[in-house]
């Protein structure tokens, strides 16, 4: 386990209260924005880990399973998964995931690029995969019950285009969001489009995989499949269609054959019984330090 003298490292940030939209600003806003946007004024990354240390950086992205929240609230700092991963490896993390969150967020981070200027030259750059991730590339609706659009993009000639979403003050009646909660479900997601929905996965990685070596021409790019108790449809992290990614040079790990077990096991669940607990992070981050990054 972690040595307990390396909590005298963890920033006085790290212990302030994280800002999220209260059910009754989801509920009843006025105005419209994705949840992006939203973020942007009034969201907190997690403060980053290691930043004594002197090899070079690893970058995280994801969501709140990465970022460290269950329903019960902000995992301590030092339970994080960013936390737990920067004293096995003694590298510095930075952690950009965010409850919620999906591949489009990394994207549009790689895309605005202000990140290369605000944090320091990584070695690695991990994003760990979950299931709902591919619901959430074609979510319209942030939440049943929220207002505004989600982020979300198309592929169009070739490229990744954002959604500008049409109408939105019709997107304030429940009876709407409904009806975009089942066209989420029962058409954009049906069996029959899992190939199309993995077409524009595989688009996304791709993409920012070349956003990264761009400027870091040396990055090793890892997508970390994190088999749990999400919930989606498993297609997506059991296809062999991964391969395809990893043909396009880009690191490809399944976390459960990492530590050579089931990550659906009670043991590495929170008690939320959805996200992971500082367990499974903790054998998932050592795992990672010993055989991945060096």
């Amino acid at each position: 386990m972690v040595i307990k003298n390396c909590l005298s490292f963890m920033p006085p940030e790290a212990k302030k209260t994280v800002k999220f939209p209260s059910w009754l600003q989801n509920r009843f806003r006025l105005y419209d924005e994705t949840t992006i946007e939203w973020f942007e004024k009034n969201g907190q990354y997690r403060p980053p880990a290691g930043k004594e240390y002197k090899k070079p950086a690893i970058w995280l992205f994801g969501c709140s399973f990465i970022y460290g929240r269950g329903l019960q609230g902000d995992a301590p700092f030092e339970e994080t998964f960013g936390f737990l991963l920067s004293e096995y490896t003694k590298r510095p993390v930075y952690n950009r995931a965010y409850p919620s969150w999906g591949i489009q967020h990394m994207y549009y981070q790689l895309e605005k690029d202000d990140i290369f200027n605000q944090l320091p030259e990584p070695e690695y750059v991990i994003y760990t995969f979950i299931s709902d991730h591919a619901r959430r590339t074609q979510k319209l609706v942030y939440d049943p019950w929220s207002d505004g659009e989600y982020l979300r993009y198309k592929i169009k000639n070739g490229k990744l285009e954002k959604i500008n979403a049409v109408m939105l003050p019709l997107w304030k009646f429940y009876p709407i969001k409904l009806w975009l909660a089942y066209l989420e479900y029962n058409i954009r997601l049906a069996p029959k489009y899992h190939d199309k929905n993995f077409d524009l996965i595989k688009k996304y990685l791709i993409e920012s995989d070349k956003k990264l070596k761009e400027k870091y021409p040396n990055v090793k790019f890892i997508v970390l499949l994190y088999n749990g108790n999400d919930g989606f449809d498993r297609w997506f992290i059991e296809t062999e269609r991964w391969n395809e990614l990893k043909k396009e040079g880009i690191i490809v790990i399944d976390a459960a054959k990492l530590i050579n077990d089931s990550l659906q096991d009670i043991k590495y669940i929170d008690a939320d019984g959805y996200h992971p607990n500082k367990y499974a992070m903790d054998i998932i981050s050592k795992k990672l330090a010993n055989e991945v990054i060096k």
